[in-house]
């Protein structure tokens, strides 16, 4: 049985929202999107497919304005490479099927040079990436771009 407390990624935990604890599984729909992972005291949550765009790296923000206009909140945000490699490993709680034959791949906000290219990562079994996952593009290109939420509990 799992702990309902527990600080494990990918498991059961709980979340503050609204008037006080409540505990939830991963997946569960909680402060505007799906809960996708815990560590030490931070939920992480994305929104939901609904909200998700396909934008060049310089449009990724209308993301997080699709997030902050019809869900709230105001404190969405695109993450970086870092957490997108936690929300991959964590994929089977999101909201969309995000299976290993499905290829999807994410913008991030870290770069990999001052100029022309950022990061992104592929959820899938992608050929020719980097990192379990992460591959860097020209800014130019499209890509998926979906808005997170930290929720301090």
């Amino acid at each position: 049985m799992a702990d309902l407390t527990s600080d494990s990624l990918c498991n059961i935990c709980c979340v503050h929202y609204n008037a006080g604890l409540r505990c939830c599984a991963l997946g569960t729909t909680v402060e505007g999107g799906n809960l996708f992972a815990k560590s030490g005291s931070v939920a992480w949550i994305v929104a939901p497919v609904a909200y998700e765009v396909i934008r060049t790296w310089y449009a990724i923000n209308d993301a997080v304005d699709l997030a902050n206009n019809n869900i709230g909140c105001g404190d969405w945000f695109i993450p970086s490479r870092d957490v997108l490699l936690l929300a991959n490993a964590c994929r089977e709680f999101w909201d969309n099927d995000l299976s290993l034959n499905t290829y999807v791949t994410y913008w991030s906000t870290t770069s990999y040079n001052t100029t022309s290219c950022s990061w992104v990562v592929c959820f899938s079994n992608c050929a020719n990436v980097l990192n379990a996952g992460c591959t860097f593009t020209f800014r130019n290109n499209t890509a998926s771009a979906r808005a997170f939420r930290k929720v301090f509990y």
